[in-house]
C-alpha cells in the first residue's frame, strides 16, 4: 500500500512538471543530431504543496516524513513514460520532495508534440504555450493523469477565464494561503537548444501559465 502511495506522490510531481504546475521548476529541450529531442525536468513542490499532494495520495500527516524520506520507486513511473514513447528514461530524487527526469522523444510523436506545445521547424526548435496547446495536452491524458492535474484547480484546464489574483484567492480558499503563495511565486525556467547550437531561454510565471488565455 505505501509503495502504491510513493508511486503516486512521484507520479503527481512528475505530471506536475510536465503541465507545468507548482514547482519552481528547469525545463531543457535539446534537439539531437539523430532527429530525437532530449528532455529534462528537474524541480519540487513546496512544503505546503507537498503535505497536499501526499494528502489527495492518502498519506497521513503523521506518514508524511517517513513517507518523504524513504527512497521512491521510479520503475513504474518510468513504465508509464515508456509507454508514451519516451526511451533512455532516467530518474532520481533530489532531496525529500525534489526529483529529475531525462528522457528522449526519438520519433517526436509524444504528447509534447502531438499536443503542439512543441514544433519543429527545419533545424530550430519552437514553444507554443497558448491555452489550446496546454487544453489540447490535458484532454489528450488518460484518466488518472487527468484527475491529478484536476488537483490543481487551473483555470486552463477547466475552460475558464480567471485573473492570476482570483486564482491564487480560489487557491487559498482550497488548499490554504501557504499552498496559494508556493504557487504565486513560483516560475517557470524553459531552455530550448537548436541543433545548431543556438539556445534561448523563456522564464515565465506559473501562475500566467495555468491563467493564461489567447
Amino acid at each position: 500500500m505505501m509503495k502504491m502511495k510513493k508511486i503516486f506522490f512521484v507520479f503527481t510531481i512528475l505530471i506536475s512538471a510536465l503541465l507545468m504546475t507548482s514547482c519552481n521548476l528547469n525545463i531543457t529541450l535539446q534537439m539531437l543530431k539523430d532527429g530525437a529531442l532530449a528532455i529534462s525536468f528537474e524541480g519540487g513542490a513546496g512544503q505546503a504543496f507537498t503535505q497536499m499532494l501526499l494528502s489527495a495520495a492518502g498519506i497521513s500527516s503523521e506518514q508524511n516524513t517517513n513517507a518523504l524520506n524513504q527512497s521512491f520507486d521510479f520503475k513504474e513511473i518510468e513504465y508509464e513514460l515508456s509507454k508514451a514513447g519516451f526511451t533512455n528514461i532516467q530518474s532520481q530524487t533530489q532531496g525529500t520532495s525534489s526529483v529529475r527526469i531525462s528522457m528522449h522523444d526519438q520519433k517526436r510523436t509524444s504528447y509534447i508534440f502531438s499536443s503542439g506545445i512543441v514544433s519543429q521547424e527545419k533545424e530550430q526548435l519552437k514553444l507554443n504555450l497558448s491555452r489550446k496547446a496546454l487544453v489540447d495536452f490535458y484532454n489528450s491524458a488518460d484518466q488518472q493523469t487527468s484527475m491529478i492535474l484536476d488537483l490543481f484547480l487551473a483555470p486552463v484546464f477547466n475552460d475558464e477565464e480567471m485573473t492570476e489574483t482570483e486564482y491564487i484567492q480560489m487557491l487559498a480558499t482550497f488548499y490554504g494561503q501557504d499552498a496559494a503563495n508556493e504557487v504565486r511565486d513560483s516560475f517557470i525556467n524553459i531552455t530550448l537548444k537548436d541543433l545548431d547550437g543556438k539556445v534561448s531561454k523563456q522564464k515565465l510565471p506559473l501562475t500566467y501559465l495555468l491563467c493564461i488565455n489567447n
